[in-house]
């Protein structure tokens, strides 16, 4: 799943995402007190296990989101 698919998803889960803090490709995304960084570079695939890390990072669970 490519970046931008991956963030749209977390929104729908009620992540918040701010574009503006972070660094080139990257976003900010934070739910309930958690905060990750979210790459959203343009044609790159990320494997399932990068996506299931960022998730728990997050606090959700992976199978809802993915």
């Amino acid at each position: 799943m490519k970046g931008r698919p991956f963030a749209r998803r977390l929104r729908k889960a009620a992540v918040e995402i701010i574009k503006g803090r972070g660094k080139g490709g990257h976003v900010l995304g934070c739910f309930e007190g958690r905060q990750t960084m979210i790459p959203v570079h343009g044609d790159i695939d990320y494997g399932p296990q990068f996506l299931r890390r960022i998730c728990r990072q997050l606090g959700l669970d992976p199978n809802e989101v993915i």
